[in-house]
């Protein structure tokens, strides 16, 4: 750190010697403010009221309420400049100095932050009787929503499913049995059935579900229930919870990729 330090100071002492003959450049801060201004150029020719005018744009300060302190870097204060008709170089101004506003507006914007303090600012604040006439607010669009779905949340990972008014039984997982093979919709994914039973109590959603270890990691966990409890065997993302009428069992056999190949692609 010390020599990436010294890299970056290595030309320091050399900032000053670009500028032009009669200019120089310096810091300048303001008493109500904690915003800075380095590096401003000046004309060593330019009077001091001639100055007040450039650093009223820079802190809001009018000229006649400005009082204008020449201080080293340190902060030491080397002199008042008081006269408005001086030129910055009769007090002796020179590059790295700091050049400090001091704002005597009793009645400034600046004071006690009131350029730079945001809390200050008075916030518009909506009426709950305004807000609840906005058709396109959040709150109605949230009541728009569960409306159709009591369980809809804003957040897509805590939304649950909508209960089923017609929820599979028992009688619907009964013709599945553990170890069938099958084949899963969406998407013809294959696997092994390895777990029946009722959702609700896992936080699966409402009515009997059949629980797959796929051949693929085709799937949305390993076994795992949304209420942390593991129902079967199966690495990550081998395992699906579905509803028995996506499901058929029968002789489905794991796919081998190498019948999907054509004759031409099987030879090298």
């Amino acid at each position: 750190m010390n020599t990436l330090h010294q890299y970056v100071r290595l030309e320091d002492h050399l900032e000053h010697q670009s500028l032009a003959q009669g200019t120089v450049s310096v810091l300048i801060t303001h008493s109500n403010l904690r915003q800075e201004w380095p590096e401003i150029r000046v004309d060593l020719h330019t009077t001091v009221g001639a100055l007040k005018d450039r650093l009223y744009r820079h802190g809001g300060t009018g000229a006649g309420f400005q009082k204008l302190l020449l201080r080293t870097v340190e902060g030491e204060v080397l002199c008042e400049m008081n006269d408005d008709n001086r030129m910055l170089g009769f007090f002796g101004v020179s590059s790295g100095m700091n050049i400090h506003i001091i704002d005597i507006d009793p009645y400034s914007f600046s004071k006690d932050g009131g350029l730079e303090n945001v809390d200050l600012v008075q916030k518009y604040i909506m009426s709950d009787e305004d807000y609840e006439r906005r058709d396109n607010s959040l709150r109605n669009y949230k009541l728009k929503m569960k409306a159709k779905d009591p369980y809809w949340t804003f957040l897509a990972e805590n939304r649950r499913e909508p209960k089923n008014l017609n929820p599979p039984g028992p009688e619907d997982v009964e013709k599945f049995n553990i170890g069938d093979r099958c084949e899963v919709q969406p998407g013809a994914r294959r696997g092994v059935l390895c777990w029946k039973g009722p959702g609700e109590d896992y936080g699966i959603g409402n009515g009997y579900w059949v629980g797959v270890r796929l051949d693929e990691p085709l799937g949305k966990n390993n076994g795992v229930a949304k209420s942390g409890k593991k129902l079967f065997e199966c690495p990550d993302k081998h395992g699906t919870f579905v509803r028995p009428e996506n499901v058929e069992a029968g002789d489905f056999p794991e796919k081998d990729i190498f019948d999907e190949l054509s004759s031409d692609e099987d030879e090298l």
